[in-house]
């Protein structure tokens, strides 16, 4: 049990670890990557981001300006001294912008460097291209791509409407103590509804074969009712993320022809990974009359 445990833990831990940035934090990385390959008090121009809105290409320039001025001592060219390239500037929010525009535009205003990129969407995430260019040397200072993960933000800012599963159906595969002597593999079934963002309703039933039991043919079954709180999403996706469900509902028994029954209840902490309209989840479940459950479920988000 404790080597399960240890299991799950470190998945969670991984998955929160390796998790890809929401775009406020992938900015902040990126003023700390522009701020790090400059002198101090140089000067830099940043120019609008090529995106599929304007919103967003004006909301990337801007907050990466904004942090810039505020995690450090270099000067910024903002929109407002851009009058004298307004044609180059024309060229770049079409997306037609190359690299001799933008040290054109970076000479004209006086600047060291020059910063401009685009956002793309790729594999159901978004991919952030960074350049800058160093206007004597004509060389890229910084040529970086940063991923960036879907949220709300992101999809109002690109006028998407965001895609979000309300309903999942899946399997689980279990191995859990329904007697105090013996750990029984078990599967199942599972559905559940979100009603909300972060709590989903849902029903499942698992069927128990206690197969070290020597002397008597065993199997449990378990029909449960569940309500489920997500305490926390790394990606910002709703019914995602770690999770605390507390279950109720009834547990059978068939031992060889005699039936038992009883009243069940517990509470279960997991984590759900997704991937698009698929999900994966470990979970580890208590409660009474079984002992405890370790198990993974997988299935689909509809």
């Amino acid at each position: 049990m404790k080597k399960i445990f240890l299991t799950f833990m470190t998945l969670v831990f991984c998955n929160l670890l390796f998790a890809k940035q929401n775009i406020d934090d992938t900015i902040s990385a990126v003023s700390k990557d522009i701020a790090d390959r400059c002198d101090k008090r140089e000067i830099i121009a940043i120019l609008d981001f090529r995106s599929d809105s304007a919103e967003m290409s004006e909301y990337l320039s801007s907050q990466l300006t904004s942090m810039i001025f505020e995690n450090s001592t270099l000067q910024v060219v903002t929109r407002q001294h851009m009058d004298k390239v307004e044609r180059e500037l024309k060229f770049m929010n079409s997306g037609l912008v190359s690299d001799s525009t933008a040290l054109s535009i970076g000479e004209r205003l006086g600047a060291k460097k020059i910063t401009f990129g685009s956002l793309d969407e790729l594999d159901n995430k978004y991919t952030l291209e960074v350049k800058m260019l160093d206007v004597e040397t004509g060389s890229y200072a910084l040529f970086k791509k940063y991923e960036i993960s879907r949220s709300s933000k992101t999809e109002q800012l690109l006028h998407h409407a965001a895609t979000i599963y309300k309903s999942s159906l899946g399997f689980i595969a279990e191995a859990n103590k329904n007697s105090i002597s013996h750990v029984s593999p078990a599967a199942g079934i599972s559905f559940d509804y979100s009603l909300i963002r972060r709590l989903s309703l849902g029903v499942k039933a698992l069927v128990s074969f206690d197969a070290l039991e020597k002397d008597n043919t065993i199997y449990t079954i378990e029909p449960l009712g569940f309500l489920r709180w997500y305490v926390t999403s790394p990606t910002g996706e709703p019914s995602a993320g770690l999770f605390v469900e507390g279950q109720g509902g009834a547990e059978v028994v068939l031992v060889n022809d005699e039936i038992k029954t009883a009243v069940s209840s517990g509470l279960s902490l997991g984590f759900r990974i997704t991937a698009g309209n698929f999900y994966f989840e470990p979970a580890l479940r208590g409660g009474y009359p079984y002992l405890f459950g370790a198990g993974l479920g997988a299935g689909f988000r509809f």
